[in-house]
Parts: C-alpha cells; sequence; structure tokens
C-alpha cells in the first residue's frame, strides 16, 4: 500500500515542470487579481506582488488574463522542462468596462463537483433538478454506481444498503452528518421524498474525517435542502396500492439576516400489492395464488422546523431546531413469507431538538462547526393476538397463545439520545490544513414488556432496568495541496472509544448487571491528481466499527446478549480514474472504481433454539469493479449505464464442519447488478418557456444464492443452474436475473412554478425480490404534482 502511494505521488510529480508567471502593467508595476486561464482552466490569481507559481506539463499552452469577466489578455504558452520557465506579461491598461474587450465567464465549480473531485471514492446525486421526480431517495440511490439497495416491501419496510461489498450496520448513513438513528424512522431511505434534500454523497470505502463515524465499509451522507432566498414549496404524489406522499419546504430571511422556515412530510400506505403464496385448499394441500397484501399499512409524518441568524460577528451561523416525527406500520410476513400475521404492529415518536454554530476565526484561517441535539423516542411492539391467519385475511385458528409472531409481546420502551459533533479545520499556509473531529453519542433505554424477559432471582421484567450505551469517536488530519492544487493528499488517524451497562439474560432466565468497554485506533490516507480531463484517485483506510448497544444487549425477546463482542475491522482499498472527452455540445464521461476489503470479526446474527444471539462469526475478502458511462448526447438527450460485479468471499472457516465452505460467495447478497438510462428534453412545447422530460431508466440483478454454496458447485456466471439448486437461487422461477423498466413524464408549466409528473414503476409487472423470498410490488403509477408558491 505504501509503494502504490509513494509511486503515483511520485508519478503526478515527474510531469510537471515550475513555472513563474509575472502579470505587471506598462510601467512594470506588479497587478494583483488578475485570474490565470491555462487552457480555459482557472489555476490562479495574481497576488499583491503580481507573481504565480506554477506547476504546468511540458509542451503548449494557452493563458488567458482575465477580470472582472473580462479577457485582457490571450496567448500562447510553451513549457520546456530544465530550462528557467519565467514569463511577464504587461497589461497596457485595464478598463473597467470597455466594449473593446471579450467578455468571458468564469464558471464556479458546483458543491457536487468539489465533492466529487475530492481524495475520496465519492458519488454525489444532485437533486437540485430532481424535485419533480416521484418516490423516495431510495429509488434514486439504487441508480447509483455500486449501491444496491434492498427492501422487505414498498413505503416504510426495512431497507438495507449494500455498498462496496459491505452492507447492513457496516454502511453507516447520516443526516446532515449526524447519525440518522437519532431523527426516527420518519425519516429513513424509504420514507423522504426528493423535495426534502438537497443532494446524496455516497462514500465508498473511505469517509472524510468531519463525518467522524465508525462506519466499516463507507457511508451515505443526505444533505437537507438550504436556500439564500425566500420560498415556499408544496407536493403531492398519489401512488398505487393507496398511497399518498405530501411535502412542504418554506424558507424565509430578512434583510437582518434572520431567517426561518419549515420542512415536512407526509407518507401513507395500504401497501396492498399482490403477492404469490401458497395456501391450502380445500384438500388441504397448498397451491400458490395471487393475493393482496392485508396488513402492511404504514404512515409516517416527519416536521422540522427552524429559526437563526447569519452573518454575525459573533456567529457566521446560528441557527435552532425543532423536530418532530411519529412513524406506525403494520407487520404481514416474516423474512421467508412462510408465516403470515394480521395483528402486530409498531408504533415509534420522537422528539428532538438542535443547536448548530458555525464561525470562522484569526482572519478565516480557523472554521469551527459545532452541532448538539438530545432526541426523545418513545415506541411499541404489540403482538399480543390469540387468534391466526391465513393469506386470504381469514382467521384460521383461535384461542391460542398470545403472539402470532413469538410468543407475544406488549413491548414499551423509551430512549434519550444526546449527541454532539465538532468539525474543525485550521489553514496553516494556503496548501497546508489541518482538521479535526469529534462525535460523542449517547444512548439511554428504559421500558417494559409484561409478555417478555423476566429475571428469576430478581423478578424484575428486564426491560425496566436502564441500559445506557455511549462512545466516543476522534480523527486528525492533514491534507496538503500540490502542484498548485492539481494533486492532493490526506493522512488521518482515528480513534473510537465506547462503554456501555445493562441487564442481560440467559438461556435460562437468570440476570445480571452487565458492563463493556473498549477502545481502538484506525488511520487513513487518500491520494487525487487531476489534470484536465483526468482524474486518479487511491485511498486506503483500516477502518473499525464499533458493536452497537442492540447487538451487544440484544432486545430482551428472542435475541440476546453477547458482551465479548469485537469490533469488526476492515482493510478498505479504493483506485478511480475518470476521463471525459468533450466537443462542441457534447461530452462523453468514464469512470471506473476498483476495491478491495480485507474484513474480519463480522458481527453476525447466529439462529439458534430458543434464542439468537450476536456473534463474531468469520472473515471474508471482498474484490470489485464499478463502472459507469455517462453521455450528453445535446442539449435535449442524455443517456448513460452503471455495472458493478462484487466477488465476496467466506474466508479462515476452521470449524470441520464447515470448512468446505472455504472461498464459498457470501450468501443473500447480489454479486452483479447495473443500471441503464435515457433521458430527453423538448421545450417550447405549448409556450415558448415551458419544458418537457421523458426518462427511462432499466435496473438488472443477476441471479444470486439464498444459502452457502461450495465453490466447486457454483455454477458459471452466464451458465444454466443444476434443477437441486433452483430452489436455492433468487430468483427461483429459472430466471437468470431479474429485469424492470421505469418511465416518466414530467411538464414544467412556462410559469417556472408547477411541475405535473407521471411515472410507471416496473412496466412489465415482473416478479421482484430482495431479501429471500419476500416479493417487492408489481406494477405501479405515479402521479406528483409540484408547486412553488414564491
Amino acid at each position: 500500500m505504501t509503494f502504490l502511494f509513494i509511486a503515483l505521488f511520485g508519478w503526478c510529480l515527474a510531469h510537471a515542470c515550475p513555472v513563474s508567471i509575472n502579470v505587471q502593467d506598462k510601467n512594470g508595476k506588479p497587478i494583483s487579481g488578475i485570474t490565470l486561464l491555462i487552457n480555459s482552466k482557472i489555476l490562479a490569481v495574481s497576488s499583491s506582488s503580481g507573481v504565480v507559481q506554477l506547476d504546468l506539463d511540458e509542451g503548449n499552452h494557452s493563458i488567458e488574463l482575465v477580470k472582472d469577466n473580462q479577457t485582457l489578455l490571450k496567448e500562447a504558452l510553451v513549457v520546456t522542462c530544465g530550462q528557467k520557465n519565467h514569463f511577464t506579461y504587461h497589461i497596457p491598461v485595464y478598463i473597467e468596462k470597455s466594449d473593446k474587450l471579450n467578455e468571458v465567464v468564469i464558471h464556479n465549480k458546483s458543491i457536487k463537483q468539489e465533492i466529487e473531485e475530492s481524495p475520496f471514492s465519492v458519488s454525489v446525486i444532485d437533486f437540485k433538478k430532481q424535485y419533480d421526480k416521484a418516490g423516495d431517495v431510495g429509488d434514486y440511490l439504487n441508480r447509483a454506481s455500486g449501491v444496491k439497495l434492498r427492501t422487505d416491501g414498498n413505503i416504510g419496510s426495512a431497507v438495507q444498503i449494500n455498498l462496496g461489498g459491505l452492507q447492513g450496520k457496516a454502511v453507516r448513513i447520516f443526516k446532515d452528518g449526524i447519525p440518522i438513528e437519532l431523527f426516527g424512522h420518519g425519516f429513513s431511505l424509504g420514507t423522504i421524498p426528493l423535495n426534502m434534500l438537497d443532494r446524496v454523497e455516497i462514500y465508498k470505502g473511505v469517509m472524510p474525517i468531519y463525518l467522524a463515524s465508525d462506519a466499516l465499509g463507507g457511508g451515505i451522507n443526505l444533505v437537507t435542502r438550504t436556500s439564500n432566498k425566500n420560498f415556499c414549496e408544496a407536493s403531492y404524489e398519489l401512488v398505487s396500492f393507496n398511497t399518498h406522499r405530501a411535502t412542504v419546504n418554506f424558507f424565509l430571511q430578512n434583510k437582518n439576516n434572520f431567517y426561518g422556515g419549515i420542512n415536512g412530510t407526509f407518507n401513507y400506505s395500504d401497501n396492498n400489492y399482490k403477492v404469490n403464496v401458497p395456501i391450502q385448499n380445500d384438500a388441504a394441500v397448498e397451491e400458490y395464488s395471487d393475493v393482496k397484501r392485508f396488513h402492511d399499512m404504514t404512515r409516517s409524518k416527519y416536521v422540522e422546523a427552524f429559526i437563526g441568524l447569519k452573518d454575525k460577528t459573533w456567529a457566521d451561523d446560528l441557527r435552532f431546531t425543532l423536530i418532530y416525527s411519529d412513524f406506525y406500520k403494520q407487520i404481514q410476513n416474516d423474512a421467508n413469507m412462510v408465516n403470515v400475521y394480521g395483528k402486530p404492529f409498531s408504533y415509534e415518536t420522537n422528539f428532538t431538538g438542535m443547536v448548530h454554530y458555525k464561525k470562522r476565526f484569526f482572519d478565516d484561517k480557523l472554521k469551527v462547526n459545532l452541532l448538539t441535539n438530545y432526541s426523545h423516542f418513545n415506541t411499541k411492539f404489540i403482538d399480543t393476538a390469540t387468534v391466526r391467519y391465513n393469506w386470504k385475511g381469514a382467521i384460521i385458528a383461535e384461542n391460542m397463545q398470545p403472539g402470532e409472531i413469538r410468543a407475544g409481546n406488549n413491548q414499551h420502551l423509551h430512549y434519550d439520545f444526546v449527541s454532539s459533533r465538532l468539525n474543525a479545520e485550521y489553514e496553516l499556509s494556503d496548501y497546508n490544513f489541518l482538521e479535526f473531529s469529534e462525535l460523542y453519542y449517547y444512548q439511554r433505554r428504559k421500558g417494559s414488556d409484561p409478555l417478555g424477559a423476566v429475571s428469576v432471582i430478581e423478578n424484575v421484567d428486564v426491560l425496566t432496568i436502564p441500559a445506557t450505551y455511549q462512545k466516543n469517536n476522534l480523527a486528525l488530519a492533514w491534507r496538503s495541496l500540490w502542484q498548485n492544487t492539481r494533486l492532493e493528499s490526506i493522512l488521518a488517524a482515528k480513534f473510537y472509544q465506547y462503554q456501555t451497562e445493562g441487564f442481560t439474560t440467559d438461556n435460562y432466565g437468570f440476570a445480571w448487571k452487565s458492563s463493556k468497554n473498549d477502545q481502538q485506533f484506525g488511520y487513513l490516507g487518500a491520494l487525487k491528481w487531476q489534470k484536465e480531463s483526468t482524474l486518479l484517485k487511491l485511498s486506503y483506510e483500516y477502518a473499525t466499527r464499533l458493536p452497537d448497544e442492540f447487538e451487544i444487549f440484544g432486545d430482551a425477546r428472542m435475541v440476546k446478549e453477547n458482551l465479548d463482542l469485537n469490533p469488526e475491522k476492515s482493510h478498505n482499498v479504493n483506485l478511480n480514474g475518470q476521463y471525459t472527452l468533450t466537443q462542441a455540445n457534447s461530452s462523453v464521461t468514464f469512470s471506473a472504481n476498483l476495491f478491495y476489503r480485507k474484513v474480519k470479526d463480522i458481527i453476525f446474527l447466529q439462529l439458534d433454539i430458543p434464542f439468537n444471539r450476536y456473534i463474531n462469526y468469520e472473515k471474508s475478502n471482498i474484490k470489485g469493479l464499478e463502472i459507469e458511462t455517462n453521455y450528453i448526447v445535446n442539449k435535449w438527450l442524455t443517456t448513460g449505464f452503471n455495472m458493478t460485479y462484487q466477488d465476496i468471499r467466506r474466508v479462515g472457516i476452521e470449524e470441520s464442519a464447515f470448512k468446505y465452505l472455504n472461498d464459498s460467495r457470501v450468501p443473500n447478497i447480489p454479486y452483479l447488478f447495473g443500471n441503464l438510462w435515457v433521458n430527453t428534453t423538448f421545450t417550447s412545447i405549448f409556450n415558448k418557456t415551458d419544458q418537457v422530460n421523458f426518462t427511462w431508466n432499466a435496473n438488472y440483478t443477476h441471479r444470486f444464492f439464498l444459502v452457502p454454496i461450495p465453490k466447486s458447485q457454483e455454477p458459471g456466471l452466464f451458465e444454466p443452474v443444476k434443477e437441486f439448486q433452483t430452489s436455492l437461487i433468487i430468483p427461483k422461477d429459472g430466471r437468470l436475473g431479474q429485469f424492470s423498466n421505469d418511465l416518466g413524464l414530467y411538464y414544467h408549466f412556462a410559469d417556472k412554478k408547477t411541475t405535473l409528473s407521471a411515472e410507471c414503476r416496473n412496466v412489465g409487472n415482473v416478479k421482484l425480490y430482495d431479501n429471500f423470498n419476500v416479493q417487492r410490488p408489481g406494477r405501479s403509477f405515479h402521479f406528483k404534482i409540484v408547486y412553488q408558491l414564491f
């Protein structure tokens, strides 16, 4: 790894020559504030001495001197390595405004460009022009390169993200840099509409230290909408399966930089789509039939209100935020769609208060960003029915023991969360920066369940004993710019510490107070080199993920504690390349990402009787490739595709009974998937300023195994499977993979305030599966209106 960093660093330096450019007036006096464009790209601004130091490749270049959007001089520049490359340019007269001078527009980089050109393996989905689209953020994450989002159903269902070969809790989700679990299920990947977000940042493997998390395989940061001008926007979406979604975004700011706003969303769905399931006929023989889901209703609300002040001597930005959310979810079936339920449900309410403070000190050399919040959750999980149902919604048994899912639950839990995140950056020089971050997290859980676990010795409901969990993540980084920002490097060290206390029980009902604490270290390095249309990146991290409170203490129902859990650890390597070819009004961008993960002490839920338990199960090696192409054909047509292949293998199995599974694929994880899209734009349909957009998106997921299969028995990528393997594969109906199509039509009115949208998802109504045998919705229709009041 060190050799790769040194080799790439040396190669980048070896292909550039030092150049000195001096900008003067006709009398030889230096001129400051002149922007230098080399080959039409902004590279520097002249200082008070008029001198700019650059590193340029040997050969011919064009130099352009610009001020106030006016071209003052444009000439050829020839650089010869091994010689003194000192150039002086005299500007006879500078006129503030002159018709004789050509006007040039200088385009600053967008936030999306700045993030994607950082040394990290990262991609950004910009939603600013996507607010007319239907669905939630999860639908669009699933179309991103290297990302596979998996769910057990429609709105409100649990969502799991696979990123770079890792999934579940190994991939952290954030809202504005704060762990998303602090905001409740009302703000989740399955409930957030696009109108709530500005962008999504997808970090693959190595993550920037400002997120200050113990993620193992990368993370996703959901950045909410911000504005510098007053606006009010509302949207409503009507979808199949009696689904309704509404959002409101409101922002006001006065001349004194006092501002306030409200963001809110509401979701409701019966989720009564059809599924193909086995049902016993009159002869007690199971036959597959299409039936509607009857107990999967979901309802969620999320409201965020804030006030703040900007641009004061004591604060660049000070914001106070209050959040309320709730989430109601009925439970229809188990993970294999074998057992069907008709009564269980869960309900959650959340109240959160936040304070956000930003300030620059010492002539902007020190930047401080502090965010602190407190959250209080109340949750219910009710499963007390004494009847049993079949898939038709009919009662097939009565006077049973309470509980359709297990032994019954009447669980009420109360959570208190405290979180604080501090980010600071100090500018050591124009090209060197010191960065620091800290994330403190505390959780306290207390509740009751009359039908749950009881301590035999103390004769108390285990959940009435408080359980606490806290962790502290620290990171320190040094970021440097070289070759006049063409080359950028980052080195960082991380420290993780956690401790937890609670009440646990064993399989015999005995209970005792227990505690656990641990600390770990991590480190990372990242390097980026960019020249005109070419971008190369290399990053490495020794990553750690701490076990969370649920994995340690269980749920006091069917998952028991394990205080001996070790943190998960992984060596993560990413190598990225990108090249853009531009011609006239068209451009093509090619990108590729090679990644490698060496993971050990994977935390795994071991199924057992009568209780389950999280354990450190095994090791795995992950190798993968992501490729993507985006083609802007012209101003009205764009297209592209991406493909991901990830080879995830179990290694280091020592138990003799399972050694035959060494080097087998990790089951229930897709290893080949991709997307294809076409977007068109037409203008002046009914009016000179209206617009129509048409989109087509296709998604493909190759077949994958439900259970471990020895490598020697794995079929080839496109070979037919053996008959006995058919039931072990998703999909199990003989298809090579799952292919679905989505269509969208969008009309933007001439007033630029109103948009109407119509979409059809899963046009072919094909059967789709994500996890085990749980079916996803079939064909659905989406109608959406977005109106901007001001």
